[in-house]
């Protein structure tokens, strides 16, 4: 995984216009998503387009991170030499990225609903966690754990939903 953290990081520092959209996907992607999704809700009229998949992409990233948290708390690579950093490092463990988890529980869990656009968000989704380990806040293995506990998520939380509302 080292390797593949750093044949993605090493592109950093190389190109401005590079490192300006890695920023820029790394920090604020995650939000127009979310936009974009509250707009697609109000365009339908159905909140749950919106709601939902942000309750099991939370439940993912506040709930089921945290509990790895308290067992693992994995050092992030901008602690170690060379690397190269492009944005504020958090303070929270790196694995499983947080991001990560919130995009891909929001993603997988859309899959219940929109088919396409939930492929739509598993694309950036995986453009935001590239984004994060070019910037050199995460190892690609944070990346994939949250992408798997955002698929967790989407589940546990589906069926929660599923017996209770429906």
């Amino acid at each position: 995984m080292f390797s593949v953290f750093r044949n993605i990081n090493r592109f950093a520092g190389k190109l401005k216009l590079l490192d300006a959209f890695a920023i820029f996907c790394a920090r604020y992607l995650l939000y127009l998503l979310m936009i974009f999704l509250l707009a697609v809700a109000i365009a339908a009229n159905n909140w749950r387009v919106f709601f939902y998949p942000l309750l099991s992409g939370s439940f993912a990233a506040f709930v089921l991170n945290k509990i790895i948290y308290i067992f693992y708390k994995g050092h992030r690579p901008a602690v170690f030499q060379g690397v190269k950093v492009l944005i504020l490092v958090p303070k929270n463990p790196s694995f499983p990225s947080r991001h990560a988890s919130l995009l891909f529980g929001m993603s997988f869990y859309l899959f219940f609903y929109n088919a396409p656009l939930a492929t739509i968000f598993l694309i950036f989704s995986c453009i935001v966690g590239v984004a994060r380990v070019f910037s050199g806040v995460h190892w690609f293995r944070d990346i994939v754990a949250g992408a798997f506990m955002g698929f967790i998520s989407a589940l546990i939380v589906n069926g929660i939903l599923n017996n209770i509302i429906i």
